[in-house]
Parts: C-alpha cells; structure tokens; sequence
C-alpha cells in the first residue's frame, strides 16, 4: 500500500473512475482500531465511530458513484482491507453496509472469469470436534538441544497454545448431517479421534467440505531469528510453523494437536505427516477441484499476511490453491453457541439458492441486525461480522 490507498473492487453494474481514496497511513490507522473493537471490545460509541469512520473513508467515494439500484458489491480488497469484513460498516444513517448490499469478495478480478464444475455427486465431509489429545503414534524422533530444538520467542509461542475441546462444533455437525440426508446429500464426518489430519489429506473433491475446529495464525516476530543450522527434514516440517513462511504460521488444528504441542515442549518429534497440526502450506496439497464450498467453521480463518497485489499468504491462499470454488472463513474468533445457528441458517439458504455468496449475505444481514436489536451493537459485530466468502467463477 502506497501513499494514497487506491480502491482495490469488482463492482457489479456500471462504476465509474474513483479518486484515490486518502492517505494510507490513516486508513491503516482506522484498520488496526477496527481490529481490535471487533473483538467484543465493550467500548460501544468508539467502535460505531470507528466503522463510522471506516464507511466514510473506503466506501462513501464508491457508493456514490454507484447507480442507485446496486444491490450487489463484489470487493477485491488489497493490503490490510483484507481483514476488514465491509458488512459490519456503518452508513450516514447508522445502518450496516449490509443492509443496503449484497456484500461478496475475490481474491482478484480475474476470479470473476474462472469457470470451477463443482462435483455432480452431493458428497459432504465435515470434520467436527477432534481429540486433540489424541496420540497417533510413538513419537519417531527426539529434538537435541541444538540445531533441532525450538528456542526463543519461537519457543515461547508455542508453549502459550491450547487447543480446548469443541463440544459446540459436534451439536453444529451433528445438525448438518440431518440436513444434509434430509435434502439427498451424502454426509460422511470425521469426528474426535477421526478427525486427523491423516484422513483430510485423503479426500478427493467432495461437493462440501465443513470444517469446525480451532484455526491458528502466528504472527512472524520480527526480532527472532532463525535457527542458526537446519532442521532436519522430520524437524523441519513439524517447526516450519513458527519460523518465516507465512503459509507454515496460519492453519488447523485437528486430532493430536495438543499432543504435538506438549511433545515439542519436550523437545521431541511427532509424526508429521498426523501430528494433528494443518499448515495453510498442507491445505494447498489438498485435492479439491470440483468441491463448490469450504466453510472454516474456526476462528481467525482469514488471518494471514496480506501481502500488497498478492491478497493473504495463509488458509485463503492455501484453499483457492486446492480448487475450492466458494470458501467461508472468519475474520476473528467466533462463538461456539452462535455459530452453530448462523451456519445452520446458512446451510439452509445456499441449498434453496444454489448460491454461496448470495446466501452468507442474506443471513449475515439478519444476524447482525437481530442481534443489535437483542445485545446491542459491540455484539452484533462480534458474533455475527467475521464471516465472509471469497470466491472464483461468474456471479
């Protein structure tokens, strides 16, 4: 992002030329503000002049050169906007952005000319609920206490994680798969000691593929440093997570993720190859040509690196690269109770649409207007704004 941070959309109808939009470094300003309310700040009146602000400053110049009957944006966002859910913004009159459109996402305006076959078989898979304590098998390698271990902030980082048990994303699979049978679909799930990251490997190009469990990302600390002599090839996989390629630090935890954890505490090694732990790097190895919807049903599934004309090194990256035609993701951590009944609402209205992006709008739409008449506006945004869809293929 430059000086002057330049609208970066697809907009469906006519659009003409727009102005630069401001100066970046008050924009960005405005984006880490937003970063931090939406995460259940209580602080109300700040975070409705933030998304106040944030209307004003990237949408207001593109609404008005709009036709006035647009009822459908489709955003290409650059930089540090990709991790703005534009939805949640507040217009002139207090109302969210979603209110007035339809509001969808690509990675790239040349997304909008791919032409994805989703599968013809309606196969579902759904990973729910996995047993992170799970031991797979023996630990295979022990770490020495040289090149092979993890050390500083690094080390420190991994310590600090916890995956605890998701006993809402089992209600929420258990739930689908009575929808799924009910409309002819064939649901097949993964659950606690199932739900390895052996057995994802292993699919091939299911119409759908919902996955409810913890997501992570680990921002780089720019004062560690790299381990002064390399891995070896076992160690180099399991640890790449928390060194400097972006698509190691963002992923999925799956059966014997805390395992692993508190092995590499110990200085040793699990098997990497189901040590429960699923880099953005391992998800774009995934075979998902074909398969017509994602749903990360996890939190901070659209963090990432946003690199500028690139979009986020991270699961965004790593999805689109395994084929998938629609992925929904999260923007920041989500509710387990809340969760359950938006994607349910959402299942239902993609199967009477046919249309992904179309149907997230509309229930994100209701969600986070019935949840500001019900709790107020902080939790509106909290429970009902991180999700948003980013797709491939025509409108």
């Amino acid at each position: 992002m430059g000086a002057a941070l330049r609208s970066h959309c697809v907009v469906l109808e006519r659009c003409a030329p727009l102005d630069p939009l401001g100066k970046a470094k008050e924009i960005e300003s405005l984006v880490r503000r937003y970063g931090t309310l939406v995460r259940g700040s209580p602080q109300e009146e700040e975070l409705s002049a933030n998304l106040q602000a944030l209307y004003e400053a990237l949408w207001a110049p593109i609404g008005q050169a709009l036709p006035s009957q647009t009822k459908r944006i489709i955003i290409s966002p650059d930089g540090e906007l990709n991790f703005i859910s534009f939805a949640t913004l507040l217009t002139k009159g207090k109302q969210f952005l979603a209110q007035r459109y339809n509001v969808q996402y690509v990675a790239s305006g040349r997304d909008l000319l791919r032409e994805p076959k989703p599968s013809i078989a309606r196969e579902v898979v759904l990973f729910a609920n996995p047993d992170f304590g799970l031991v797979s098998a023996p630990i295979l390698a022990k770490a020495d206490n040289g090149s092979g271990s993890i050390r500083g902030s690094e080390k420190r980082d991994v310590e600090d994680w916890s995956f605890e048990s998701l006993d809402g994303t089992q209600k929420e699979s258990d739930e689908l798969i009575k929808k799924f049978a009910e409309w002819g679909w064939t649901p097949t799930d993964f659950t606690a000691k199932g739900a390895t990251k052996e057995a994802l490997l292993k699919i091939h190009s299911p119409y759908i593929l919902h996955l409810a469990t913890h997501g992570f990302f680990d921002k780089e600390d720019s004062t560690a440093t790299q381990t002064d002599a390399l891995l070896n090839d076992r160690q180099s996989v399991a640890k790449s997570t928390f060194f400097k390629n972006p698509m190691h630090r963002s992923g999925l935890a799956l059966a014997g993720a805390q395992a692993t954890i508190e092995a590499w505490k110990r200085e040793e090694v699990p098997p990497v190859e189901n040590d429960g732990i699923l880099t953005a790097e391992d998800v774009s190895t995934l075979d998902l040509q074909g398969t017509w919807l994602v749903t990360l049903s996890a939190c901070d599934t659209g963090s990432g690196e946003a690199r500028a004309g690139e979009g986020v090194m991270g699961l965004r990256r790593g999805f689109i690269q395994a084929g998938a035609q629609n992925l929904l993701m999260t923007l920041w951590p989500i509710s387990d109770e809340v969760t359950v009944q938006i994607m349910s609402d959402f299942y239902d209205a993609a199967h009477d649409t046919g249309n992904a992006p179309e149907a997230l709008a509309e229930v994100q739409r209701k969600w986070l207007v019935k949840l500001r008449a019900e709790k107020g506006l902080a939790q509106a945004v909290n429970l009902a704004g991180p999700f948003i869809m980013s797709s491939q293929g025509k409108p």
